[in-house]
């Protein structure tokens, strides 16, 4: 039976808690990647994605009226944002406040992790009933690798 052990990576990215948003995108961006565990003195604590990002920006957007609907994409925010004609000096001026958010302000707390001994299926199977894209794997309290969707589907073709 395969195991999560056997499809993990084990060299995980990770985040810590005080790191700006902006500079967690940007680190997404350069190594394409789309989410990452947050880890404080050893312990994952939470975890954050893009989507937890763009959530967040089109949250406080849409409450300093730059956007008056709640986009549920980073592009459609930007294309909103360029078809409305609307002042660039309030976007950037939003930007620059968001700037100083950090990854604790924006992380999703709900942790959904996994054994590295646990069966492939039951890691589909949490990915699919919590809808998320990663799960950290963790032995003892301690990050040991993470298992993506698409380790998931490598597994699958294997």
């Amino acid at each position: 039976m395969k195991k999560v052990k056997d499809y993990m990576r084990s060299d995980v990215f990770f985040v810590r808690p005080g790191f700006t948003i902006f500079e967690v995108a940007k680190v997404f961006a350069k190594n394409n990647i789309g989410g990452a565990p947050v880890v404080e003195r050893s312990r994952v604590i939470g975890m954050i994605s893009i989507s937890d990002i763009t959530k967040f920006m089109s949250i406080r957007m849409s409450q300093s009226d730059i956007i008056t609907h709640d986009p549920n994409s980073l592009s459609i925010m930007l294309l909103t944002l360029v078809k409305m004609g609307k002042d660039y000096s309030d976007f950037k001026k939003e930007l620059e406040r968001m700037s100083h958010y950090t990854v604790k302000d924006v992380m999703s707390r709900n942790i959904v992790a996994i054994a590295p001994d646990s069966p492939l299926f039951e890691a589909a199977s949490m990915m699919e009933k919590h809808d998320v894209n990663r799960l950290p794997v963790i032995e003892g309290n301690r990050l040991i690798g993470i298992i993506t969707r698409a380790d998931l589907l490598r597994a699958l073709i294997d």
